[in-house]
């Protein structure tokens, strides 16, 4: 496998490794709207944030859109894009190594990047992802054409890499094309035809007649010189049956001139299981708006020019669009915030189709009260926020002594099973995985107020669990059971912290 190596590599995926996994304080003040929304702002290092939200959410996010500092050598005023390259690699790696492990198996990750450093993303993207798993590399036309550039020559557009799980390449990607996903066409990736034919009204007399929309009884004359391919009485037949589609009927299509389409037979038996409309393009529509719109969009929020060069919310969009559909909740991930757009195009795209698609937002300066989580407040969007807590264990190594059972037991849910845990019950025994109960003695949890020490395994303690007939795992503090008991009672024992894996 190619591997990218730089000096600092080794040393960045040490400190990685070694950053300890802190709680997330809710803020209530700074919260806005419906309470457990699904939507989420955190504030603080991306990295630690990252490591913090990963017991709840690993293998969980559909769609990871991020626009990290493209290194430029500029210094703006929201954020600095100066950096020696090799810091920039050590910061890019491993955080893209736990936004990999954030995604589910129909998941995809679009990453907005400019030619200063998109070799050498792609280069450890496909080391992280697997270069099997390369999508795309979309071209956004971010602005046009300057004439006091250096060497002469523009750089108008940007990258935007995807890399997406097996599950998303079937789902989007088909034999010969590859298709939005949607519920709106019955589940099925219809291709359009244009209603006409190259016969003319001579040619084709019974088909030179005018179309009425029934829906609007807007007119739609044939051409005398390309008629419709159907004749008046087979459109009653095609219009009864939901087969044809007529201007204005989806926004997404953006279909602008009068021609009518028509759903094909043979393309709906082509298809197969596979659903979506277009083929989608790795060079964007101009629709989807430049730089100039994004800036355009957040001063008409706020009123004044609040962030250096923000995305448009129609580009991100468009992007969470191919990614997602409507039939089941998505939840949509942005690691590198900065002005909210990410929240913003999720709060416009399910406004369009009916969608719920839910977003976390982590941004670590502090305009992510000012300027993230308030532009979220104005264009209508709930969600909870949260700060970066205390490390799960105190200086010592001991769990530190604000951790309760129920933030505990979710980091050892994640610890023993590598998947998040949803039950959340109050009980010494958090749940059973593939057949193995999985408990935690921590902070008094055992009903039975008469047994002592309930953080340490004793056979007492054992007796006042919720019984399994199979194997288990028990972590406590301490252990006093020997290695035959044990075994003979098909136990492992895990201390905590020391042998808490997170």
């Amino acid at each position: 496998m190619l591997e990218l190596k730089w000096d600092a590599k080794d040393e960045a995926l040490r400190i990685s490794k070694a950053t300890r996994t802190r709680l997330l304080e809710f803020n209530k003040n700074l919260s806005f709207g419906e309470k457990n929304s699904g939507n989420t702002i955190v504030q603080g290092d991306n990295l630690q944030v990252l490591k913090s939200l990963l017991p709840f959410y690993r293998g969980q996010v559909k769609c990871i859109y991020i626009d990290p500092p493209y290194n430029t050598g500029a210094a703006f005023e929201n954020y600095n894009d100066n950096f020696p390259h090799s810091d920039w690699l050590s910061m890019m790696y491993p955080r893209l190594e736990l936004l990999r492990e954030f995604l589910s198996e129909d998941g995809a990750i679009f990453i907005s990047i400019d030619d200063t450093e998109q070799a050498y993303l792609k280069v450890i993207c496909d080391e992280i992802f697997d270069r099997k798993n390369f999508v795309a590399n979309f071209s956004w036309r971010k602005r046009t054409a300057k004439s006091d550039v250096p060497h002469g020559i523009s750089q108008d557009c940007e990258n935007i890499l995807c890399y997406a799980n097996e599950k998303f390449l079937g789902q989007v990607k088909g034999k010969e094309r590859k298709y939005y996903s949607t519920e709106d066409f019955l589940n099925r990736a219809w291709r359009f035809h244009d209603l006409t034919t190259q016969r003319t009204a001579t040619e084709r007399p019974n088909s030179f007649f005018t179309i009425v929309n029934p829906k609007n009884g807007k007119k739609y004359p044939a051409n005398p010189l390309r008629t419709w391919a159907i004749t008046e009485e087979t459109f009653q037949d095609y219009f009864k049956a939901n087969r044809i589609i007529f201007p204005g009927d989806y926004d997404f299509l953006k279909i602008k001139k009068p021609v009518l389409r028509y759903w094909k037979d043979d393309d709906m038996r082509k298809a197969g299981e596979n659903f979506g409309m277009v083929a989608a393009s790795t060079f964007l529509p101009a629709e989807i708006g430049m730089s100039q719109d994004g800036t355009k969009e957040i001063t008409e929020i706020f009123g004044e020019k609040k962030f250096s060069f923000p995305k448009p919310s129609s580009l991100i969009q468009h992007l969470i669009g191919i990614a997602t559909n409507t039939d089941k909740i998505a939840i949509i991930l942005d690691a590198f915030a900065g002005s909210g757009t990410t929240a913003h195009a999720v709060l416009k795209l399910n406004e369009s189709d009916g969608g719920n698609r839910k977003f976390i937002l982590i941004e670590e300066k502090e305009y992510c009260k000012t300027i993230t989580a308030e532009r979220v407040k104005r264009v209508g969007g709930s969600f909870d926020f949260y700060r970066l807590g205390a490390e799960i264990t105190d200086a010592e190594g001991k769990i530190n002594s604000s951790v309760t059972f129920a933030q505990l037991a979710n980091f050892v849910w994640f610890s023993a099973t590598k998947t998040p845990y949803l039950e959340q019950k109050n009980s010494p025994l958090l749940g059973i995985c593939k057949g193995t109960a999985i408990y935690l003695l921590y902070n008094g949890i055992l009903k039975d107020k008469s047994v002592k020490g309930g953080n340490i395994l004793t056979k007492k303690i054992l007796s006042s669990l919720p019984q399994h007939d199979g194997e288990k795992i028990i972590y406590g503090s301490a252990c006093r059971l020997d290695e035959n008991f044990l075994e003979e009672n098909r136990i492992t024992f895990r201390q905590i912290p020391k042998e808490l894996k997170l």
